[in-house]
């Protein structure tokens, strides 16, 4: 069921080209909404709109803002763009169409009846949305901003890309040079139907030296061993594999997190090598002190899967490096890389090791 409100706007707090976050007068707690201008038009103060509560009233990780549905103060009819005959979150009342890039409509449809090529491409793999902004940060210094890079948004997160500030900053400091939606998440530079067509605009198309692949803010877990989001990833991980492509799984490590499934390498990470990825790719680890690095090498020994996947460590600490040179300060569950430094040395280890495997 959804929970849905009428409210009215006081004040808009931030507004830019897709997205504005709103201060309402509503009978509920949180007073904060987001407007997605694309899917809604734009609000003004004063309007009347219908907002979707149910996530705040939930008190889950999806909330802390209200979602606008509707402006009563709007056109009754919106004028659809002249493009574009996809449709995401199909068969819902927030259906959205968009231009498919591989579809017959696009100038680049013919491309995609090309063979897919990953053949020495760097693909990077990360389960949570926090890692995209240290993968992009060094990336870029360690290759002197020379590799180009594409982020490809899965549908496992928040499905509109304008939700993202990792985005919109990395964007904004241009480290990062254009993002492609898959599935139904929607708001990238590029739509795409799939992973398979996502990586064929990145790599064979647009021609970039390095792709993200992750999901929008928001990964879903049920403190079960397979009962996550981001899953499906160990499946891309094997596939950009079959394909030759120098595809790496970012580590989820972290000894601050207080849920022992998460503390030293995240349960996801393990399942996944154990049971989803077949072929042998390298675990690689950061420089870590010898107390947590033996208790994150015996989760690895006992989990059975360094019998299939080689390690290989690196420093990672030089992700520092690269997060003071554009002045950057991620955050990961509301952690620093002074709080919760594992986790951001793992991002620069595992960048370290395929621009040094990719030179060769």
């Amino acid at each position: 069921m959804i929970e849905f409100k009428k409210a009215v706007v006081k004040k808009i707090e931030k507004a830019e080209e897709y997205i504005q976050e709103i201060f309402l007068d509503i009978d509920h707690p949180c007073k904060k909404a987001i407007n997605y201008i694309e899917m809604t038009g734009p609000v003004n103060p004063g309007n009347i709109v219908l907002v979707n509560t149910t996530a705040s009233t939930l008190n889950l990780g999806t909330g802390g803002y209200h979602y606008i549905m509707a402006n009563f103060n709007s056109p009754t009819s919106q004028k659809l763009p002249g493009y574009g005959h996809g449709m995401k979150l199909k068969y819902t009342p927030n259906q959205i169409n968009i231009l498919f890039a591989e579809e017959q409509d696009s100038l680049l449809h013919e491309k995609f009846n090309e063979k897919l090529d990953l053949k020495r491409k760097l693909i990077f793999i990360g389960e949570l949305h926090s890692m995209i902004v240290p993968l992009c940060a060094h990336i870029k210094f360690r290759s002197e901003n020379k590799k180009k890079i594409a982020c490809i948004i899965t549908d496992h997160g928040a499905l509109p890309v304008w939700f993202s500030k990792n985005i919109r900053l990395l964007k904004s400091k241009g480290l990062l040079d254009t993002v492609i939606s898959i599935g139904n998440a929607f708001g990238g530079d590029y739509e795409c139907v799939n992973i398979y067509t996502a990586l064929q605009l990145a790599t064979n198309i647009l021609n970039m030296d390095a792709s993200i692949i992750s999901m929008g803010p928001g990964i879903m877990g049920t403190g079960t061993s397979f009962g996550f989001s981001g899953l499906e990833l160990g499946f891309y991980l094997d596939f950009c594999h079959s394909k030759s492509a120098q595809a790496l799984f970012v580590p989820r490590i972290s000894f601050k997190d207080v849920r022992s499934r998460h503390y030293g390498i995240s349960h996801h990470f393990i399942n996944m090598f154990k049971e989803l990825v077949i072929r042998p790719v390298p675990i690689v680890l950061p420089y870590m002190d010898s107390k947590k690095n033996y208790y994150v090498l015996k989760q690895l020994r006992e989990s059975g899967i360094l019998s299939k996947h080689p390690i290989a460590i690196r420093n990672g600490r030089t992700i520092i490096c690269s997060l003071t040179r554009y002045g950057l300060n991620p955050t990961t569950m509301g952690r620093g890389i002074d709080d919760d430094p594992e986790f951001f040395y793992a991002a620069g280890a595992v960048v370290d090791y395929a621009l040094m495997q990719n030179s060769k």
